[in-house]
């Protein structure tokens, strides 16, 4: 119906609430959702985080992509960039570094939204509003929000681009095909898997221009040169600079290259591979050897290829305790118990709902020669061909769940209105739906989700019932959890009990067994060395806190976000004794008579006096080339600035009452091994007020005072 005259304000204001109201909501929860992940404790790199944030850190300091000197490939751009930007945003915090990330995947949810009212135009809003839903609840999406890897931007970006593909095809526009074909160049430089929709949506276009325009073949070439053209502007400027930067041209990225010797049955081991390809230090070089080993391989064997494929396809589609399941402060952690419940609903069991209802509703839709699900028919298809050929992960089902979604989204909406599915839907459905659900069941992690749903229950109960102060009741729930799934959290959590109850022999005896269930694990060598050091057995308090193929320089990042230690006036730092008072330093090393450690710039100092305390900070600023270095000592707001010398000096200063860390802030720089050093900390004595000498100054929040120093010889 069509309204003539004037449309009042009211009208106006009245439509407007009723058509985003839904919509806003769904955006607002996810940002929650993803807020709420994000707000637990900084998590433990794992995949190809740990690259992308050693890459972004280089950029940031003017190191450019010298870390791709020595790795084993080159890695597409934009991603690294991007996080970069992130890192410059949030000055360094790479906490708060991922809350761009989780816009992108706010924005990733309202494209899913846009794609299904796109498959769908004549079901109204209902197909984008459960598209949007799902996206929103999907715990693998939210958990991406806040992991530094390049899924969420690549999934922003390309499905912007089939989004302006969607909108070329109704408008015919010139100007749509070259946005489309921008974006999904910049999907390109994100991941280079999307090189293969070029080509695909090229061909998309031609068929369909020349569909609409009655064969007219070079006309129906433009639309299709355009997108061509746009993304090439986006790959291009890479591209030359690879070319000019090494000793051939490398496209975008070499993972390829690495994939084609590492995962068709080498006779090499992974570490070989990687050592070998390390020692070539200009990655087109490195490329070529890669490709070349790998090419031999399969000459030698070419059955590889098809034995490949069903172990690349169960990989692709199967479910596994990861990683990156997580935002696990440790590899070894034990999820949240409500996080972990949750995900066996947001993410197993809509996992399998999204995959059955995508095939049913794309087969739906192809019936009625939808063309903007075939195109996402054939991004499918490319996609899975090209990852059976090279290397699959299950995370790489990112690459297709902003198009699962709303075809999954268009089946639901359907299925509400009682639309039946027509028997040739079912049988084009059948097949590969089977396939894909065959490694789903069958190598689903059965004994880990019941293990771990039991465990989830009883620990969840267990912490209730110790923070109302029921301690027996509390005891008896962390033993159930231990017997449902054994882990070395579960045995911190019953001896931190323990200790708390003043049943020391019984807390160590369970720190004891975490740290026999997991050697590695930080978390056991830190609760057992803080009980052994509390109790003054400082040696065996040292021997735990160095554990066995234990990562220190986690363990002092852990130890200090976790433990809560008992308050000294007297802290040597870099004794051996330090964890959990000390933050934003590197291993201990002998410096100047002394065993000291280095800042990256920003240390920490857990003060063992919450009010108003004298700090004497001993501590040296040896740069090179440098006479003096400028420090800034803070805490709660106040700071002062200090000149540190190569050698050691004793700077006396009063600290504000305060529950916040000492913060060490100094310019760096960077070491030959790659490390960034601040200053050199030694010991710290923090006693109260009253020891207060005539003369010393205080921190004043907002001046800039200089604190009594006394010089100290090296080695004292």
């Amino acid at each position: 119906m069509r309204y003539h005259g004037r449309v009042s304000a009211f009208d106006v204001a009245g439509r407007v609430p009723r058509l985003n109201l839904p919509l806003l909501l769904i955006l607002l929860l996810a940002l929650g959702w993803r807020l709420l992940l994000w707000a637990q404790p900084l998590h433990q790199p794992a995949n190809d985080e740990v690259e992308y944030i050693t890459v972004a850190q280089d950029l940031l300091a003017g190191r450019g992509w010298s870390f791709y000197d020595r790795y084993r490939w080159l890695r597409a751009p934009l991603y690294p960039l991007f996080l970069a930007g992130s890192l410059w945003i949030a000055g360094g915090d790479l906490h708060r570094a991922a809350l761009p990330n989780l816009l992108l995947s706010i924005g990733v949810i309202y494209l899913v939204y846009r794609l299904a009212r796109e498959l769908a135009p004549e079901a109204g809003r209902r197909p984008g509003l459960i598209a949007a839903a799902v996206a929103a609840a999907l715990q693998t999406y939210a958990t991406f929000g806040a992991l530094y890897m390049s899924e969420t931007l690549f999934s922003l970006l390309f499905a912007a681009g089939l989004l302006a593909l969607a909108r070329w095809s109704r408008s015919g526009g010139l100007w749509w095909a070259g946005l489309a074909g921008a974006l999904l160049g910049l999907a390109c430089l994100t991941r280079s898997a999307a090189l293969v929709m070029l080509p695909v949506a090229g061909i998309w276009i031609i068929w369909l221009e020349a569909r609409r325009g009655g064969g007219r073949m070079p006309a129906a070439l433009i639309p299709a040169v355009v997108m061509g053209l746009c993304a090439a502007l986006m790959i291009g400027p890479w591209t030359l600079r690879n070319c000019r930067a090494y000793s051939a041209c490398i496209l975008i990225e070499s993972g390829f290259a690495y994939n084609l010797w590492a995962f068709y049955e080498p006779r090499e081991d992974l570490a070989t591979i990687n050592r070998t390809l390390e020692a070539i230090a200009d990655p087109a070089e490195r490329a070529a050897e890669a490709t070349e080993r790998g090419l031999a391989r399969l000459r030698e064997d070419p059955a590889i290829l098809l034995r490949k494929l069903p172990a690349e396809w169960e990989r692709l589609w199967v479910v596994k305790p990861i990683q990156d399941r997580f935002l696990l402060a440790n590899y070894y952690s034990d999820p949240p118990p409500l996080l972990f419940l949750s995900a066996l609903l947001l993410d197993d069991v809509l996992y399998l709902l999204v995959l059955c209802g995508a095939m049913i509703g794309l087969a739906g839709l192809l019936v009625r020669r939808n063309a903007l699900a075939m195109l996402c028919a054939l991004w499918c298809a490319v996609f899975v061909g090209i990852t059976l050929l090279t290397h699959a992960e299950g995370r790489y089902r990112h690459f297709l769940f902003m198009v699962l979604i709303p075809l999954a989204a268009v089946a639901a909406d359907r299925l509400l209105r009682r639309e039946p599915v027509p028997r040739r839907v079912w049988l084009a459905v059948l097949l590969p739906l089977g396939l894909a659900l065959l490694p789903l069941f069958v190598y689903y992690p059965w004994a880990w989700a019941g293990g771990g749903a039991a465990r989830s229950v009883y620990r969840g109960i267990g912490d209730v019932l110790a923070a109302v102060g029921a301690e027996e009741q509390a005891a008896g729930a962390y033993a159930s959890a231990l017997q449902a799934s054994e882990t070395p959290d579960g045995w911190i959590a019953l001896g931190t009990l323990q200790r708390r109850q003043g049943d020391l022999a019984s807390a160590e005896q369970s720190y004891e067994l975490a740290h026999e269930l997991r050697p590695p694990y930080v978390g056991a060598s830190a609760h057992l060395g803080d009980l052994r050091r509390e109790q003054g057995r400082l040696d065996e308090a040292r021997q735990a806190f160095r554990g066995r193929y234990l990562d220190q320089a986690r363990l002092t990042d852990w130890s200090f976000r976790f433990l809560t230690p008992a308050p000294v006036t007297e802290l040597d730092i870099g004794g051996g004794l330090d964890y959990g008072y000390v933050a934003g330093v590197h291993l201990a090393e002998d410096q100047q008579g002394a065993s000291a450690r280095w800042t990256d710039g920003r240390g920490l100092l857990r003060p063992g006096v919450d009010g108003q305390a004298v700090l004497r900070l001993r501590a040296a600023a040896p740069h090179p080339d440098i006479r003096t270095v400028p420090v800034q000592i803070c805490r709660g707001g106040a700071c002062t600035e200090v000149e540190l010398g190569p050698t050691w000096r004793t700077v006396t200063l009063v600290l504000p009452a305060s529950v916040e860390p000492i913060e060490v802030r100094s310019p760096t720089f960077t070491a030959p091994d790659g490390r960034v050093l601040g200053v050199l900390l030694d010991r710290a004595a923090i006693e109260p007020v009253l020891a207060l000498e005539p003369g010393t100054r205080a921190l004043d929040a907002g001046t800039q005072q200089h604190a009594t120093e006394t010089p100290g010889r090296p080695g004292t």
